[in-house]
């Protein structure tokens, strides 16, 4: 019963920043920046976040499997979202409009401002156009 649960969720999730990331695509004026920061995603994060997740099962005695296509797009569209995505739309913490405004307010030109300014820098650099989630294992 629990695993119905995440993977509908999970689902639910994929279809989430599928939508928002037709809408970025339609808001963001600059695009020559934008195919630069999709880029950025496919070239820089996803490749990071192999690395990350493969250390990660060679730490736990994990056998490794390269990710399915699906895993990619996933992976794709949460980079996407967190890293191209000048205003942080849709971040909605299912509905708790408390929450969504404390996130709001940690956004600045955005990105939380937990990021220094050399990480921003280094981010701007690649090719990000935003950090809209501080990713701790994201380097």
């Amino acid at each position: 019963m629990n695993k119905t649960k995440n993977k509908r969720i999970l689902n639910r999730s994929k279809t989430n920043n599928k939508k928002i990331n037709k809408t970025i695509n339609k808001t963001i004026k600059n695009k020559s920046s934008l195919a630069k920061c999709e880029n950025f995603c496919k070239k820089d994060y996803m490749v990071k976040m192999k690395q990350l997740f493969k250390k990660s099962a060679e730490k736990f005695n994990i056998p490794y499997k390269l990710p399915t296509k699906e895993e990619d797009e996933f992976t794709y569209n949460t980079c996407k979202k967190t890293y191209c995505n000048e205003k942080c739309i849709g971040y909605d913490f299912f509905g708790d409009k408390q929450k969504q405004l404390e996130f709001q307010q940690k956004i600045q030109n955005g990105f939380q401002k937990s990021y220094t300014k050399d990480k921003i820098n280094i981010l701007k650099k690649r090719g990000a156009l935003s950090g809209c989630v501080d990713v701790v294992d994201y380097k």
